[in-house]
């Protein structure tokens, strides 16, 4: 198989090691994430002065029925761990290796794509965050379905074009 002219001269197994060249597009992308990781913190010490005294969900049913409730406290241990999961998120758009695709990549236009597919799942941690945090303090389950639903669509959107790219 002639593997320089399949894959600009490398295997399939290098494709990960290669650097991408940063885009506008990924700086825009970053730049909003960043945008949105600050909201979350700000978000989160509003919400936590506003509740303080009072307990926040920590679970809601379905239904709409908080069955359990927490330490405001609560608010910035959510952020703290939703900002660390955005960074490695962030940090692994960097590093190709570290991300998981369901389809073998062999190009590096499908290369460039999961690694905007990540970008782009940051933003979508970022709004989920900041709806998790809303969720929490207003007992309304809605806040989280709609960042949840758009991640899948990001998903199913972003898996179908990497597919057709490698035909």
């Amino acid at each position: 198989m002639n593997w320089i002219k399949m894959f600009n001269g490398q295997r399939p197994s290098e494709i990960y090691s290669v650097q991408l060249p940063v885009t506008w597009t990924d700086r825009i992308l970053e730049f909003i994430a960043f945008l949105l990781l600050i909201a979350m913190w700000v978000l989160a010490a509003f919400l936590w002065r506003l509740s303080e005294g009072k307990d926040v969900a920590l679970h809601i049913r379905l239904d709409g029925e908080v069955d359990n409730v927490g330490d405001p406290l609560t608010l910035i241990i959510i952020t703290v761990a939703w900002t660390f999961v955005m960074l490695l998120l962030a940090f692994s758009a960097y590093r190709p290796r570290l991300i998981n695709p369901s389809i073998r990549i062999t190009t590096l236009k499908q290369l460039k794509l999961v690694v905007t597919q990540v970008r782009g799942m940051n933003i979508i941690m970022g709004i989920m965050g900041i709806c998790l945090l809303l969720s929490m303090v207003y007992e309304t389950i809605v806040w989280v379905i709609i960042p949840t639903c758009l991640l899948l669509v990001e998903v199913l959107v972003f898996s179908i074009l990497i597919r057709r790219t490698g035909k």
